[in-house]
């Protein structure tokens, strides 16, 4: 599509030649060759800014699913004149569905300081690059083209909405199971204790005096750890809608606002303290394509919940 200022310039030039049929003064070569030069003339007072402006993309790395997804395109030019037209190639991708495709954007008279805005479809989970394969400047006449190099890219990712799954899950009863002791590496202290008789090495404050004056033998406290306190949840199968996702969210922010350290299984084990290390597990597990879950050590396993699309199973 031509420029408004190319427009304008093939409506001189058709005015010039009309008015060349029908008058046939001095003034007539002088305004041709006038008419003729100003494509190259215009080429060179657009050059400087066509050579000189750069590009930068930004946008929020997070968004919601359905949300408005905004690519914003900065660009930044010192030139007083602005250029004609920039002709961007992109290639979208998510990385999570492996999906992609190359959309083509124009902006017209771009100078300085200006932000233009695309909107990207958020209709799916994932994380969402964005590649500019082709760059483009046209003078402001549009008649002449210069590629530009470009390797700005911009990514944001997709969140799934934080949805439970149909049928209820009791988290709390689940995560009340039987809890196997064992004794604590190095002893010291711990609330879990066992009674046993003395073995040389045991350290001296471990000896419980009054037990052993009773018994008339040393009797020590043996600390006890819990062998099976770690809680995990494995992401079998996102389903086709990536309705797996929502529950993995939900699931992940009901243990962590009951204070309950977890386990994210996915393409890797990724540890769960707080909201943020939820937030940065789901981002990294929609940067790569879908994979079945790592093996982990389930014999420290106090509860596994397993994701099943939209259905959770307590195991």
């Amino acid at each position: 599509m031509p420029t408004l200022t190319c427009i304008f310039y093939l409506l001189c030039l058709g005015v010039v030649y009309l008015f060349r049929t029908f008058y046939r003064g001095w003034a007539i070569p002088y305004l041709v060759l006038v008419m003729a030069a100003a494509p190259v003339l215009i080429l060179l007072l657009s050059l400087p800014a066509m050579l000189r402006t750069e590009l930068r993309m930004e946008g929020k790395p997070y968004v919601m699913k359905g949300a408005r997804g905004e690519a914003r395109f900065v660009f930044r030019s010192k030139r007083l004149l602005p250029v004609g037209r920039i002709s961007l190639s992109i290639l979208v991708e998510n990385h999570y569905t492996g999906e992609h495709f190359r959309t083509e954007e124009l902006f017209y008279s771009v100078s300085g300081g200006e932000t233009r805005i695309i909107l990207y479809p958020t209709d799916t989970c994932g994380k969402i690059s964005f590649r500019i394969t082709r760059w483009e400047c046209r003078d402001l006449l549009g008649f002449f083209a210069i590629r530009r190099r470009c390797n700005e890219m911009f990514a944001a990712t997709v969140l799934p909405v934080s949805k439970g799954p149909e049928k209820h899950l009791d988290i709390d009863a689940a995560c009340r199971k039987e809890v196997r002791l064992k004794p604590k590496y190095g002893g010291g202290f711990s609330e879990d204790y066992d009674l046993r008789d003395y073995r040389p090495g045991d350290m001296g404050n471990s000896i419980h005096w009054k037990l052993s004056s009773k018994a008339d033998r040393l009797i020590v406290k043996e600390a006890l750890v819990p062998e099976n306190e770690q809680i995990f949840v494995v992401l079998a199968n996102a389903g086709t809608d990536q309705r797996g996702l929502e529950v993995l969210r939900w699931l992940s922010a009901e243990l962590t606002k009951r204070e309950k350290a977890h386990f994210v299984v996915s393409r890797e084990l990724y540890p769960i303290e707080n909201e943020q290390m939820g937030l940065k597990a789901v981002s990294e597990i929609l940067s790569a394509p879908a994979t079945a879950p790592c093996t982990f050590d389930d014999s420290r396993a106090r509860c596994i919940f397993r994701i099943e699309a939209g259905e959770v199973t307590v195991l």
